[in-house]
């Protein structure tokens, strides 16, 4: 005969060693006695890790293409002003030589014409440097702010999940009496490849890793995982601010307080934001354009510094300086 007390013992037994609970996540549970806060650890700091990356290549495109644009157009309303004003002298000569043939204007000519081609091709990559900071001005800024919110709450979640993995090597009572918890990063954990889908970056096919997109953590003291002294403040500091400041992404169920139960809609949190951050030319493009466009603005300077040469070197500079104007 079983008795009632064999039977709860019996019962916690299952729950605690082959009770994986059921969910639709990616799940992270007490099961077969392992220490699942430290893989909690690993998937949480793959997820931080991430959002970082992802905000700095967000800000890198935002700061690169604004950088070149800035650029691009001083280059641009150079070769523009510089051109107006040689098409102006060009004029006032031709007008003045009554249609005759001259060697040196048909020079000058020739050097306004390649002078106009070279501004046309530098127009035409700065359409395509405006086009794309444009869009990145519209997007990605906003989506930034949302991921630096999600990054902030992940990484203050993962940080906190330390302080039990600490407390799991060193105590076991669960008002962690006894010696002071050191320093939480001098307790090291080793992660499997499987505990970090976003390894890749944050993008659509990487968000499909997490079961039905999202990742729960569900761990309780009964089987002495959790610790108390540790949850107590980390509830309020949950509620009062990773949790509360990206509630659309995460539920935290911190009604117990030997309770560690998170969700986290990981698909749902960004899967809206790959477009904005994807908005504009990636910073390689609008470098390469800034190069093309120094480029021909050299060429430019010389065939300008030919034109000069030209006016001050020939029988129009009489005519240059009745126009009251400087070159």
């Amino acid at each position: 005969k079983v008795t009632i007390a064999e039977l709860v013992v019996l019962l916690f037994s299952v729950i605690c060693i082959d009770g994986r609970e059921e969910s639709e996540c990616t799940l992270i549970t007490d099961y077969h006695g392992d220490a699942p806060l430290s893989e909690s650890v690993c998937y949480l700091s793959c997820l931080s890790n991430a959002l970082n990356k992802f905000t700095d290549e967000g800000e890198k495109k935002l700061l690169v293409n604004e950088e070149v644009y800035a650029n691009a157009s001083r280059i641009l309303d150079d070769m523009e002003g510089k051109t107006a004003e040689s098409v102006r002298y060009l004029s006032i000569i031709s007008g003045s030589t009554e249609g005759k043939q001259d060697k040196n204007l048909e020079n000058l000519i020739s050097h306004g014409n390649v002078m106009g081609d070279l501004v046309t091709k530098a127009g035409g990559l700065f359409a395509e440097v405006n086009e794309s900071v444009r869009a990145v001005r519209k997007e990605i800024p906003g989506a930034l702010i949302k991921v630096n919110k999600y990054y902030a709450a992940i990484a203050e979640i993962a940080r906190t999940v330390w302080d039990d993995v600490e407390a799991l090597e060193r105590y076991s009572d669960r008002n962690c009496h006894g010696e002071k918890i050191k320093n939480v990063g001098e307790f090291q954990v080793t992660c499997g490849e499987h505990s970090c889908p976003l390894k890749e970056g944050v993008n659509e096919s990487t968000l499909q890793k997490y079961k039905d997109g999202c990742l729960e953590i569900n761990v309780q003291d009964k089987c002495g995982q959790i610790r108390e002294c540790l949850n107590l403040p980390r509830n309020s500091l949950y509620k009062n601010g990773a949790v509360k400041y990206s509630s659309e992404g995460a539920n935290w169920h911190g009604n117990g307080n030997t309770y560690f139960q998170l969700k986290l809609h990981v698909h749902s949190m960004l899967s809206p934001l790959t477009t904005p951050l994807g908005a504009g030319q990636p910073p390689s493009a609008p470098l390469d354009m800034m190069a093309s466009i120094t480029s021909l603005y050299s060429r430019f300077n010389e065939i300008h510094k030919n034109v000069t040469s030209l006016l001050l070197n020939t029988n129009f500079t009489g005519i240059v300086n009745s126009s009251n104007s400087d070159f």
